[in-house]
C-alpha cells in the first residue's frame, strides 16, 4: 500500500492533518524574532533616501545665537547673516554674558522653546527660551528680516538677516 502522507517516514495510519501540523515552519532569518516594541537602532529612521528638511530660519538663528553666547561657536560664524547694529550688540552681549558660558554643567545648552510673530512687512520677531542647565533658563529675542539678492549667501527663504538681538 502506498503512503499518502506528506512524510514517507510516518506510518500510513497517522492522519494527514497531524503530519501537516507538525511540519516545520520555514522562516526567513530575523523575521518576527524581535520582542514586541523593540526598535532596531541599526536601521535609519524615516524613509530611506529622503533628504533632511532644513530648519526654519527662526529656529536656526536661535540655535546659532545660543552657540555664540555660550561660547560653543565663534561670533564670526554669524558674520554674513547679522546686520552691523545687531552684530555690534551681539559683541556686547557676548562680553557681558559670561554666566552663559559653560562651566561644569551636566547638559549641553539647547533651545527649549522658540516662537515668532510675522510683522506686516514680512519680518519675524522671535522670542526663544533657552536651557543652560537642568533648572537654568534664559530668554533670547531677535528680529529677522527677509533679505534680497544683494544680501549675500542663501536662496529664497534661507536669505534672512538678523537686525536686532537681546538676551536676558
Amino acid at each position: 500500500m502506498r503512503n499518502s502522507a506528506p512524510h514517507s517516514s510516518l506510518p500510513s495510519s497517522v492522519p494527514p492533518s497531524v503530519t501537516t501540523a507538525q511540519a516545520p515552519v520555514i522562516r526567513r532569518p530575523g523575521a518576527g524574532t524581535a520582542p514586541p516594541g523593540r526598535r532596531d537602532t541599526r536601521r535609519p529612521a524615516g524613509r530611506p533616501g529622503a533628504p533632511a528638511r532644513p530648519l526654519p530660519p527662526h529656529i536656526w538663528f536661535a540655535g546659532r545665537l545660543l552657540d555664540v553666547l555660550t561660547g560653543r561657536r565663534p561670533l564670526t560664524c554669524l558674520a554674513g547673516r547679522v546686520r552691523d547694529e545687531a552684530y555690534q550688540r551681539l559683541w556686547e552681549l557676548h562680553a557681558a554674558r559670561a554666566d552663559w558660558r559653560r562651566q561644569v554643567r551636566g547638559r549641553t545648552p539647547y533651545v527649549y522653546r522658540c516662537r515668532f510673530f510675522r510683522t506686516p512687512d514680512g519680518a519675524l520677531e522671535v522670542s526663544a527660551v533657552v536651557a543652560l542647565d537642568q533648572d537654568v533658563f534664559r530668554a533670547l529675542a531677535f528680529r529677522l528680516e527677509p533679505g534680497d539678492e544683494e544680501s549675500g549667501p542663501g536662496y529664497g527663504d534661507a536669505r534672512w538677516r538678523c537686525t536686532a538681538v537681546a538676551a536676558q
